[in-house]
């Protein structure tokens, strides 16, 4: 089952008419049944025809969010429950946006705030979010009646479109709380959580339409607009040496947090680290139900269904310490997921970098230092955004 489930007259082959689960990964609104099915419309054409989101295909690096928050403060319930909450086709609109955008525009630093920051600069870069910001609008659809983060954020977008000097987004930050409970003004925070805060309660919030996370079944809960943004699929498979016996187990993603071990020096090298096969054994025997005992197996995890925008956060803390992972680890403008993809998964999947975040550590350590981003525009140009500075 894919995790973005998608409308009926989207999900079959465009070529055979056979149900499909693989989408077009440039334009996201034509599925194909197989490898074999995109290589003969691709040829009829559709290469050349398919619109081309050049400056955005997807994929940000650093930080993202798992888990569904609940929902906080209370909300007037107005739709009911339906099978699909955000319509795809309506997504690939929002992907597709073709208005120039803007640049952006610096943020204050309010009191060590530079976590939040780039957070807001990467979510003001991610063109998805901002068309529907910009277009659609959360707020008169909003059942919230106290503080609403998605609310604050249309609001700190439309200024970030049409400032040209600096602005501080204290609205945002005084409600840190909020967004998480464990985050605090003023205070040195990690911007991967603040990430994954932020993404939790504007899913949480997608969800207070239709009555909230227990009113919604769990794969509807697949199809509002920020599981469609950032929202994939995880697996781990495991393999019995005695039985043969596979067992798969899938759980949503909304970004993949990778460790950096022994000699990795690029993120592809970490990524093969994180998808190769796991070997368990002695006291870490797998329970096989086909044996019904404790056995050998492999494991491995790999990415079954891939989010149109992928992030992507290197683990650099020490183990057992405060310290940093310091070494220098390369990525690429353009990467291929398809070898880091389950079997039966969706390998149609190339992303292009368009947002960095980057950790400025003092004396070493991870709990300490400056953040600073780098955002790519939606006309291709690229800007280094320290706090309020930004070229």
């Amino acid at each position: 089952m894919p995790s973005i489930p998608i409308d009926n007259d989207v999900s079959t082959c465009a070529v055979c008419s056979n149900p499909a689960s693989k989408k077009c990964s440039r334009c996201k609104s034509v599925r194909y049944c197989s490898l074999t099915c995109q290589k003969v419309h691709w040829k009829d054409g559709h290469k050349t025809k398919c619109k081309v989101n050049s400056a955005q295909t997807a994929n940000t690096k650093s930080f993202s969010g798992v888990a569904l928050v609940p929902a906080r403060g209370t909300s007037t319930i107005s739709k009911k429950p339906t099978e699909v909450l955000f319509p795809y086709n309506e997504f690939v609109e929002l992907f597709n946006w073709e208005k120039p955008g803007f640049r952006p525009c610096g943020l204050l630093n309010c009191g060590n705030s530079c976590f939040a920051n780039v957070v807001l600069q990467c979510l003001a870069s991610t063109r998805p979010l901002v068309a529907y910001l910009l277009e659609k609008g959360h707020r008169k659809e909003c059942r919230r009646n106290d503080w609403c983060f998605l609310c604050e954020l249309q609001t700190h977008i439309e200024r970030s479109s049409q400032s040209h000097h600096p602005f501080s987004p204290t609205n945002i930050l005084s409600r840190l709380p909020n967004i998480g409970g464990n985050l605090g003004y003023g205070r040195q925070e990690d911007a991967h959580e603040f990430m994954r805060f932020a993404i939790d309660t504007m899913q949480s919030v997608c969800l207070d339409e239709f009555g909230g996370e227990k009113a919604v079944d769990h794969s509807s809960q697949e199809t509002t607009l920020i599981q469609h943004i950032f929202g994939g699929h995880l697996q781990s498979q495991v393999i019995c040496t005695n039985c043969n016996k596979i067992s798969n187990q899938c759980e949503n993603m909304m970004d993949l947090t990778v460790e950096i071990n022994g000699d990795a020096s690029s993120l592809e090298e970490c990524l093969d680290q994180f998808t190769v096969k796991e070997w368990l054994h002695g006291e870490n025997m797998y329970k096989c139900d086909g044996c019904n005992d404790y056995v050998k197996a492999w494991k491995r995890l790999t990415i079954r269904w891939a989010p149109n925008i992928l992030t992507i956060a290197l683990k650099r803390f020490e183990s057992g310490r405060f310290g940093k992972l310091n070494k220098r680890v390369s990525f690429p403008e353009t990467l291929d997921l398809t070898s880091y993809m389950s079997g039966d998964g969706d390998d149609t999947n190339v992303y292009k970098l368009y947002a960095v975040v980057v950790h400025l550590d003092m004396l070493n350590a991870s709990f300490f230092g400056h953040y600073i981003c780098y955002t790519q525009d939606f006309n291709g140009n690229w800007y280094r955004i320290d706090d309020c500075y930004e070229g």
